[in-house]
């Protein structure tokens, strides 16, 4: 969990374009003393060609805010990611097409730029985090050079917490799509980028009821 573990964003911020990138690297961060019915998170899901974000490449971008305790309407936003790259065996996942990529994909200067203006003055909210995180960290290393710092919330890690220590609990039960059934959340279909951050903001909102979480600092530990 990097909530706390905060670099100097801003002393970066002279080292990418005017744009969405700099506003987020420029914008204070929330303590974590902040109230969760306060607190301006962004769920983030990004379909990429594998789970390597060294190797591998972001193909679509799916995002929506959360305010406090709502899912605000006119937030949500969904793109594909053109970075020249065939989208290979990962289509069996997301169902995405090199032709639909071609076609309607946008330059991931424009994808940061998108993401990033979004995330500016938020939390990231993610299942998994870590790929989120390392994703849009190693993009955005790869084009200007700088290693950024995302405060974020996983909902698997919370998931996990809600789960306790059982030791008889499935290999799977940790997944989205488990966590939101155990909440009695409704089923919806995977691996679209818009679906999965809106299903992740859900299990969020669940989650944060049934742990009692009253801070972002109680949300953020891992």
């Amino acid at each position: 969990m990097r909530f706390f573990r905060r670099r100097s964003n801003a002393a970066l911020a002279t080292s990418v374009p005017e744009g969405g990138l700099r506003r987020f690297l420029e914008a204070p961060v929330a303590p974590p003393g902040t109230r969760l019915e306060d607190a301006r998170l962004l769920a983030v899901d990004l379909e990429t060609t594998g789970l390597d974000a060294r190797t591998d490449h972001i193909l679509s971008v799916g995002t929506l805010a959360v305010d406090g305790t709502r899912i605000p309407f006119g937030t949500a936003e969904s793109y594909l990611v053109d970075q020249g790259v065939d989208v290979g065996q990962s289509a069996v996942i997301h169902q995405l097409t090199d032709d639909e990529v071609r076609a309607e994909g946008v330059g991931i200067e424009e994808a940061l730029d998108r993401v990033f203006g979004a995330l500016a003055g938020r939390v990231l909210l993610a299942h998994h985090v870590a790929v989120e995180d390392g994703f849009l960290r190693a993009a955005v290393r790869r084009l200007y050079g700088v290693d950024i710092a995302i405060p974020s919330i996983d909902t698997m890690a919370l998931g996990l917490r809600a789960l306790g220590d059982a030791e008889d609990l499935p290999r799977d039960a940790a997944r989205l799509w488990r966590l939101r059934a155990r909440a009695g959340l409704p089923s919806y279909r995977g691996h679209d980028a818009l679906t999965d951050a809106l299903a992740c903001a859900e299990l969020y909102l669940a989650l944060a009821q049934e742990l009692r979480l009253t801070t972002l600092g109680a949300a953020a530990r891992a």
